[in-house]
């Protein structure tokens, strides 16, 4: 990912947590919970990555730098001038149609997750784009899938309706479907 895509990333992130938080305060005192405490830390990790990102220097110059500072020290010690390779990270992109796909995989993964939650609620989301995701993204067995996914998705109902008594969103079309059924 480009620095400015991740620029890019990191304030649109902002504004949303930004905004859960304020339009929580429209809510009751009970229901302002969950997005306080997902909001605030995600605020505070915003502006903690913008502050980073701005103290970067730039990379290249710094780099080659202390590159010729590591040859030249190794040329002393061994007698004969010495030259370092680039290390080659094994998981980037080998191209730019490569880095594009996968920006545009995790744009679709975030706003699926999203999209996924306002239309059917946590309950459905969650386990659906867990399983997808580690099935997908991670190369995961089915079997690894599905246990890490309802494993998952048992500790979130545990810790946030039985521990914490938190009641959440159930989405848009699972509300009138169980409005429907219920009488």
């Amino acid at each position: 990912m480009t620095m400015l895509a991740r620029q890019s990333m990191t304030f649109f992130m902002l504004a949303v947590f930004t905004t859960m938080v304020g339009v929580s305060f429209t809510y009751p005192e009970g229901a302002r919970f969950m997005p306080l405490t997902v909001g605030i830390p995600g605020i505070f990790l915003c502006l903690l990555q913008i502050g980073l990102d701005f103290r970067r220097k730039p990379a290249a110059a710094d780099e080659k730098d202390e590159m010729r500072e590591a040859e030249e020290k190794a040329a002393k010690l061994v007698g004969h001038d010495v030259h370092f390779g680039q290390a080659e990270v094994i998981d980037a992109p080998r191209d730019a149609a490569e880095s594009l796909r996968r920006e545009i995989m995790a744009w679709v993964y975030f706003l699926g997750l999203i999209g996924g939650v306002l239309l059917f609620g946590f309950w459905v989301s969650i386990p659906i784009f867990l399983i997808s995701f580690l099935r997908e993204r991670a190369g995961a067995s089915w079997t690894r899938t599905l246990l890490l996914g309802g494993g998952a998705s048992a500790a979130f109902y545990l810790i946030f309706t039985k521990v914490l008594g938190v009641s959440l969103y159930q989405g848009a079309i699972t509300g009138l479907i169980l409005d429907r059924l219920a009488g």
